[in-house]
C-alpha cells in the first residue's frame, strides 16, 4: 500500500512540474508585461520597455528563463509580479511587484473550499437521485428525477450562476414611488465578492457559487449512480442479502449504493480538471476572489509569472483531489486496498 501511495505522489509531482513547464513556455512566449510601453510614442517609454525586459530577463532563451523561475520557486516561492513602475536616472524599478504567493494562496483557499463543499453536495445529491431512480425505475419519481438531472447537466455553470446571482444577491430595481420611477435596492443575506473574515462572511459569499457549481455536476453524476445501482441490483449478492431477510434499506444503502459509489468516485476523481474548470466559471460570475479572479487579473496585466503560478497551483489541486479520490475508493472497496 505504501509503495502504491509513493508512486502516486511521485507521479503527481512529475505532472505538476510538467504543467508548470508547459505553462511557463506558453505564457512566456505569448505574454509581454511591458506591452503598455510600446503603445506610447515617446522615446522614454521605449527605454523603459527595454529596461524591463533586461530586469526580468524577458529576452533570455525560454529554457533558461524557466530554469531560473523553477529554482527561484524551490528557494523563495513564486516571487513577485512584473512591475511597470519604472523611472529615475539611472533607470530602476520604483515600486516592486506584488508577492505572488499570497495572491495564489488566497485564491487557492477560496477555490478549494468551494470545490470541497461542492463535492460533498454532489456526492449526496447524486446518491439520493440515483438511488431513487434505481429503486423506482420508470415510475413518476424516477422520471422527474431524471428530467431534473438532464436539465442540470445541460445548463452551463456560468448560466446557472448568473441566474442565481440575479435572483438571490442584492440588486437594484425600479418602483413607481410618488409619481416617478425610482431605484429601490433590495438587500439580502447572501452577498457577492471576496469573503472577509469570519465563518458567516464565508458562508454569505460562497453558498451561491458552491450551489451553482453543484447543480450541474449532480445532473451529470446522478445518471452514473442510477445506472450503476441498477446493475448492482441484478448481482447475486443482492439476491442473497434479500433472501436472508435483511431490511430493504440496508440492502440498498449498505450493499448496492456502496458498491455503486466505487465507479462514481473513480470517475469524479478522474474528471477533477473539469470540476476545477467549472468552479472558475462560478468564481468569475460571483467574483469570489478565487483562481478565476487571479487569472483574469494576470491576463489583464499580461503577467507570465502570475499565470504560470496559477496553472501550477491548479494542477496541484487536481492531483490532490485525485489522490483523495483514490483513498476514498480504497475505503469503499476493500479489494482496492490490496497492494
Amino acid at each position: 500500500m505504501w509503495v502504491y501511495l509513493l508512486r502516486r505522489v511521485l507521479f503527481a509531482l512529475s505532472l505538476v512540474v510538467a504543467v508548470s513547464f508547459i505553462a511557463y513556455v506558453i505564457f512566456g512566449i505569448s505574454f509581454d508585461p511591458g506591452f503598455g510601453f510600446l503603445a506610447a510614442p515617446d522615446h522614454l517609454s521605449h527605454v523603459k520597455y527595454h529596461f524591463m525586459h533586461r530586469y526580468y530577463h524577458l529576452d533570455d532563451p525560454i529554457l533558461s528563463r524557466y530554469w531560473r523561475w523553477l529554482t527561484g520557486v524551490l528557494r523563495h516561492g513564486f516571487g513577485s509580479t512584473a512591475s511597470t513602475d519604472i523611472g529615475g536616472s539611472p533607470m530602476q524599478v520604483l515600486t516592486p511587484g506584488l508577492p505572488i504567493t499570497p495572491i495564489v494562496v488566497r485564491a487557492l483557499e477560496v477555490t478549494s473550499i468551494m470545490v470541497g463543499f461542492s463535492l460533498l453536495l454532489v456526492s449526496a445529491g447524486s446518491s439520493l437521485i440515483g438511488a431513487i431512480g434505481a429503486q423506482r425505475q420508470r415510475y413518476r419519481s424516477d422520471v422527474w428525477a431524471r428530467g431534473l438531472a438532464y436539465v442540470g447537466a445541460a445548463a452551463p455553470t456560468f448560466l446557472v450562476a448568473d441566474l442565481l446571482r440575479k435572483v438571490f444577491v442584492p440588486h437594484v430595481h425600479y418602483a413607481f414611488v410618488s409619481g416617478f420611477y425610482r431605484p429601490v435596492s433590495t438587500t439580502t443575506w447572501l452577498q457577492i465578492g471576496p469573503p472577509l473574515h469570519g465563518v458567516e462572511s464565508w458562508a454569505q459569499h460562497l453558498i451561491l457559487p458552491t450551489l451553482a457549481l453543484s447543480l450541474g455536476l449532480i445532473g451529470i453524476y446522478a445518471r452514473y449512480v442510477r445506472t450503476s445501482m441498477i446493475l448492482q441490483f441484478g448481482q447475486p449478492y443482492v439476491t442473497v442479502a434479500r433472501a436472508k431477510g435483511l431490511p430493504e434499506r440496508q440492502v440498498v444503502v449498505r450493499h448496492a449504493l456502496r458498491n455503486s459509489l466505487v465507479p462514481f468516485t473513480s470517475l469524479l476523481s478522474i474528471e477533477m480538471g473539469g470540476v476545477i474548470g467549472a468552479s472558475l466559471a462560478a468564481d468569475g460570475v460571483f467574483g469570489t476572489g478565487g483562481l478565476a479572479s487571479a487569472f483574469l487579473q494576470a491576463v489583464g496585466d499580461a503577467d507570465p509569472f502570475l499565470l504560470t503560478a496559477i496553472f501550477t497551483v491548479t494542477a496541484l489541486i487536481v492531483c490532490v483531489f485525485a489522490f483523495v479520490g483514490d483513498i476514498v475508493v480504497g475505503m469503499l472497496d476493500p479489494r482496492m486496498r490490496v497492494d
